[in-house]
């Protein structure tokens, strides 16, 4: 079903919510509403509120040196083609006050169930798993199982994946604060244990183990916006189409703790990539659902046109989507999700992967 969104109209509401061009654990398994059954309804849906809001900030951008890794973190821009020559006037160049703009669906629907949820075969077991990550062609899997980092493959999204294998964490990188893996499951991205630092780990194939050596070069510049505003940041993930990067990033609380009336800050920050790694993120969680340092909004999943972005409320413990119109516009609408934590779509969004319950289960849509 179309929606469409009146210009004007959207001007004046954004005014009136004061937005701005650079807008800074083992539960029940989930059911349908019974003990038994593995299904869930699709929750709820509402036009997205204002947080405790945060100020956002710039650093300087740094510049990438290169490396396989950086370059499969994120994939480069296609040249632009030649612009043709504009007419006297340019009355095509701009929409008229009070243009209706029709809205294309997205490639989630608001309205999904997320029903019938089943065990993921090969992956669930008798052990506590939990899912980190997850490639939109829905073929590599990187999850916890008794809080031991694995990683598995399977050749077709029909089939059941095959034995998982330990994945080896570098020292000084973890993957408690979340894990990215790049569409083509060869890059895998991981924080390290101070934090702050981004780093890209890489793989020639998806049957290779990836490489010991991390390679933070793409993400010069976040890693040093960290130093300079003193955030840290958490639960990173890298659009299908390799040209968006999502995470984190919150106060930490100092060891005497914040003073009364202030609990930090947490937004969800967003970067595209250049030619020259990732840019300074802009946040797009200020003012509509920006946390405190111990309720943070953690991204867990962004669909294939990057409109849709699935996050866990950790003040909540609900999982939610937000859904914007274009993929560089303002989150807006909101469903609840319930307790599907750590969401990640596939490609088309018509099965939802995620943990409930100590398992890891798939739902239609």
């Amino acid at each position: 079903m179309n929606r469409y969104t009146l210009t004007a109209l959207g001007i004046t509401l954004c005014l009136g919510i004061g937005c701005s061009a650079n807008s800074d654990q083992h539960s029940p398994t989930m059911t349908d509403g019974g003990a038994s059954s593995r299904s869930g309804a699709g929750g709820r849906s509402s036009v997205g509120d204002s947080g405790s809001g945060g100020t956002a900030d710039a650093g300087s951008a740094g510049e990438t040196t290169g490396g396989d890794a950086a370059g499969s973190a994120g994939a480069a821009g296609s040249p632009a083609g030649e612009g043709g020559e504009g007419g006297e006037g340019g009355e095509a160049g701009a929409d008229e006050e009070g243009t209706v703009i029709p809205v294309t669906p997205g490639a989630c629907s608001e309205s999904a169930a997320w029903a019938s949820a089943t065990p993921l075969e090969g992956i669930s077991t008798d052990a506590n798993e939990q899912l980190l990550a997850i490639t939109a062609d829905e073929l590599d899997i990187v999850f916890l199982r008794d809080g031991s980092p694995q990683l598995a493959h399977r050749e077709s999204a029909s089939a059941a994946f095959g034995a998982a294998v330990a994945l080896t964490i570098p020292d000084g990188y973890g993957v408690l604060a979340g894990v990215a893996l790049s569409s083509d499951g060869k890059t895998l991205v991981l924080l390290d244990t101070t934090g702050q630092n981004f780093a890209a780990f890489s793989r020639p194939s998806r049957s290779a183990e990836f490489a010991a050596t991390p390679d933070p070069s793409a993400f010069m510049g976040i890693n040093q916006r960290a130093l300079q505003t003193g955030q840290h940041y958490a639960a990173p993930v890298l659009a299908p189409d390799g040209q968006t990067f999502v995470f984190a990033a919150f106060t930490p609380a100092p060891e005497a703790g914040f003073p009364s009336g202030f609990a930090g800050i947490s937004l969800v920050y967003e970067s595209v990539w250049t030619a020259n790694g990732w840019a300074m993120p802009e946040s797009i969680s200020q003012n509509l659902f920006d946390g405190t340092s111990a309720a943070r909004p953690l991204p867990s999943g962004l669909s294939s046109d990057s409109r849709t972005l699935f996050y866990l409320d950790e003040g909540s413990g609900q999982q939610m989507a937000r859904f914007r119109d274009r993929p560089d516009g303002p989150l807006y609408t909101v469903v609840d999700l319930e307790q599907r934590t750590r969401a990640v779509p596939d490609a088309a969004c018509d099965r939802l992967y995620y943990s409930s319950g100590g398992e890891v289960l798939v739902a239609a849509e």
